[in-house]
């Protein structure tokens, strides 16, 4: 899981904790459901949540600064 703490992350802009934040939640939210969910309504919500995770790390990594060569 994303550590959100700004005191680990001082120089990061609020787009950058908003989307940790927001992993956090998502993830949480995960393991609350126990994953997979027991019902139809779960799975599908756990699927989203899954899906949802990996487009907020995503615009993590585009955010990213490009390494010096």
């Amino acid at each position: 899981m994303y550590q959100t703490s700004a005191a680990l992350l001082p120089a990061a802009n609020p787009e950058t904790m908003r989307l940790l934040e927001e992993i956090a939640t998502l993830e949480q939210r995960l393991h609350t459901m126990g994953e997979d969910g027991d019902c139809a309504y779960e799975r599908a919500m756990s699927t989203l949540y899954r899906t949802l995770v990996e487009e907020r790390k995503q615009q993590l990594t585009e955010l990213m600064p490009a390494p010096i060569a």
